[in-house]
């Protein structure tokens, strides 16, 4: 293969991975308004149920990398996901100190009338790849996220913007917009 035909390989690569954060940002987007949720709830949903029951603690972790909550920043959001009938705390039967997040029925339900079609034809369209090549994708697709999470990190610290020529300087997410 040419080295011209790579690159123009390699450009379609990332522009169709830009389009995929795009439509599934318009996805969750769209999912957390009709869910009376916001976008940070919805990321949290989204923890749980990838990841299973977890309690707090380890949620909040969790909770850091994929939308920079504090632990009480995340303590808040899980109790909107509660009060919005979306999760509940469980405790613990041999340890009562420990509390773990778990979705409800409602959640269960909601997260398969939003997500099950799409889950179902991303499947579909999987069955024709051989093992070899479902764990290339898998493999893309992880370093991927570790890449762009990297890449958020430097972002929020400055360390791809210098401030200047038209770039505002690093503000903290707390701080209100003018």
């Amino acid at each position: 293969m040419s080295k011209d035909v790579w690159k123009s390989l390699v450009d379609e690569v990332q522009v169709a991975v830009m389009q995929l954060q795009n439509v599934s940002d318009a996805v969750d987007e769209a999912a957390a308004a009709r869910l009376g949720v916001n976008r940070t709830d919805m990321r949290c949903m989204g923890c749980v149920f990838a990841l299973g029951p977890m309690t707090a603690g380890e949620l909040a972790g969790e909770l850091a990398g994929a939308a920079r909550l504090s632990p009480s920043a995340a303590t808040i959001a899980i109790d909107r996901l509660e009060r919005a009938g979306y999760a509940r705390r469980v405790r613990d039967v041999n340890d009562r100190r420990r509390v773990t997040v778990v979705p409800t029925q409602q959640a269960e339900y909601v997260a398969q009338a939003v997500w099950g079609q799409l889950s179902e034809e991303d499947e579909a369209g999987l069955a024709g790849h051989t093992v070899e090549e479902l764990i290339l994708i898998r493999d893309f697709l992880r370093a991927t996220v570790s890449r762009h999470a990297r890449q958020a990190d430097r972002i929020r610290q400055g360390e791809t913007l210098a401030e200047g020529n038209g770039v505002p300087p690093v503000r903290d997410a707390e701080t209100p917009q003018p």
